[in-house]
């Protein structure tokens, strides 16, 4: 658990996000020169913006994270190895992916967890961590949410998280979730959240629940103890 009166600490547990498609190259150089400016610990950004953020990023030590067809998660498993092979090639650190999640609300969960498989193997492979957006907004039982847990944890998952904060699929980060995620995952397997989390009070909740990552449009706020945007993600 982290020191939350300590605001290096706290920058380090965030990853700062912006995927909003109307954002624009000066946006987003912005958005990275922020990221430098507070020390987070990684900008999570949409694919096309990859290639340049590592120019900006290189010597910070900020991570690039970004991710493969969000938020609708049903592209083909080849067509995601694909986008994940080229944001490696293109700079990207971190891939954060969604299972589909009619594979395991349709009883196809050999067909999830193969996915989950060998989008882990593929990213290590390519020397990415990997993290599962199990998109909640979609999967709402506690049962299902607990096997999206074990079969990311199982299949080499680096990070689970609850869902993207985007879309339908995307719901706010709650306490529960975490629980339940946290209970059913066994280490290097870890937790992260995302989906309005604008406060450090919230951040600090979800932590003190499991969590030890956060994806955020709000992380500037979190940091300087003040209310973000209560519609971002």
């Amino acid at each position: 658990m982290i020191d939350f009166t300590d605001k290096k600490a706290v920058a380090k547990a965030i990853q700062y996000t912006n995927v909003s498609s109307e954002l624009t190259r000066d946006g987003m150089a912005a958005h990275l020169k922020t990221c430098v400016a507070y020390g987070f610990q990684a900008a999570m950004i949409a694919p096309c913006f990859v290639s340049f953020a590592k120019t900006v990023l290189a010597g910070t030590g900020i991570k690039i994270a970004s991710t493969v067809n969000f938020p609708t998660a049903n592209d083909t498993l080849e067509m995601k190895i694909a986008v994940l092979r080229l944001l490696a090639k293109e700079g990207a650190d971190e891939l954060d992916f969604p299972p589909n999640p009619g594979l395991l609300l349709g009883g196809q969960e050999k067909e999830y967890f193969e996915e989950l498989r060998q989008m882990a193997h593929v990213a290590h492979e390519e020397g990415m961590v990997i993290k599962s957006m199990l998109e909640f907004g979609y999967i709402t039982t506690p049962e299902l949410q607990a096997k999206a847990g074990r079969y990311s944890s199982e299949a080499g998952i680096d990070w689970v998280k609850q869902s993207s904060g985007w879309g339908k699929g995307g719901c706010e980060a709650i306490v529960e979730h975490v629980k339940i995620l946290k209970a059913n995952v066994e280490l290097p397997c870890r937790v992260k959240v995302s989906g309005k989390v604008n406060t450090r009070e919230k951040m600090q909740a979800l932590f003190e629940a499991g969590a030890e990552l956060v994806g955020t449009s709000s992380g500037p706020a979190i940091v300087d103890g003040v209310v973000g945007n209560p519609n971002a993600y």
